[in-house]
């Protein structure tokens, strides 16, 4: 629990410090560990980290704990270019896999219209899902959608 509530203030922190060090640079980059782990195989490799060794090398990373020494590297770079004030997080090349980067909506009249939308959207899930779970309460002849054993007999 007390790892946990550690983990609640401070998001970067972890037992292992080098992968702390990795959540660290992800939080600079404001990037995922998995995106992290793909920016670093492509600086170190010069290619795209290629669909078979995805799920070994970030299962390893988070079941094992076993940090690939290239992902290390990279993020230590990472804090080294924010410890000189060198770091620009927004640039593209930090975001080459996170694709919405750069899909700001900076009109507050369009930021409000997609709030509205998505109210909407879940005001319907909301009523609809209502409506179904009521029809089919009523359609199985039920007197009341609690279990039996809280329902009131009727003598």
């Amino acid at each position: 629990m007390n790892n946990f509530l550690k983990t609640l203030i401070k998001p970067d922190w972890d037992d292992n410090p080098k992968r702390s060090e990795v959540l660290l640079a992800a939080n600079l980059l404001q990037v995922g560990e998995f995106q992290l782990i793909q920016l670093a195989y492509k600086v170190w490799f010069k290619k795209e980290l290629p669909e078979d060794k995805i799920s070994n090398i970030f299962s390893e990373y988070m079941i094992t704990g076993i940090i690939p020494i290239w992902v290390t590297y990279y993020a230590k770079d990472i804090i080294k270019l924010e410890n000189a004030k060198k770091l620009d997080s927004e640039q593209e090349k930090y975001h080459i896999y996170d694709h919405e980067f750069g899909n700001k909506i900076l009109d507050d009249k369009k930021r409000k219209l997609k709030g509205i939308q998505y109210s909407l959207i879940i005001a319907f899930i909301f009523f609809f899902s209502h409506y179904i779970a009521i029809k089919d309460t009523k359609e199985s002849n039920m007197q009341n959608i609690l279990f039996p054993y809280i329902q009131k007999d009727k003598k």
